[in-house]
């Protein structure tokens, strides 16, 4: 997927995209506890600065925004309360209850120092 985001952008273009991430210095334990907290693939995130230089990109920065995802998520979480009933009618409520643990249980796993949030950006040379 970098290869391809590469070939398309020009010169100087930039790159940049969120990433939930296992925190750095975690036991094998807490790494297991945050990849069953985290999103789909969250296992691969802590190594995006070097894939994005393994594939040509250049000037690569990566900021923790943990806090202020926490933020969000926490207020997504009340938003989606408040709206249950509708939600629910929408989506169903068994799917609607999951996404909501699913929430929870990430929420809980940056509470707990397990999981962060990151901006990457990089810049096609």
């Amino acid at each position: 997927m970098l290869r391809a985001c590469r070939r398309v952008l020009k010169a100087g273009a930039p790159l940049a995209f969120f990433v939930v991430v296992p925190a750095a210095g975690l036991s094998s334990r807490e790494i297991e506890r945050a990849v069953e907290a985290g999103p789909a693939h969250v296992e691969a995130g802590r190594g995006y600065a070097a894939l994005l230089r393994q594939v040509g990109f250049a000037d690569i920065e990566i900021v923790d925004v943990t806090d202020e995802y926490t933020l969000t998520l926490s207020a997504s979480i009340r938003v989606r309360e408040v709206e249950a009933t509708q939600l629910g009618d929408l989506i169903g409520m068994d799917v609607f209850n999951e996404g909501q643990a699913d929430r929870r249980r990430e929420l809980t796993a940056i509470h707990d120092g397990l999981l962060q949030r990151h901006l990457v950006s990089a810049a096609r040379p």
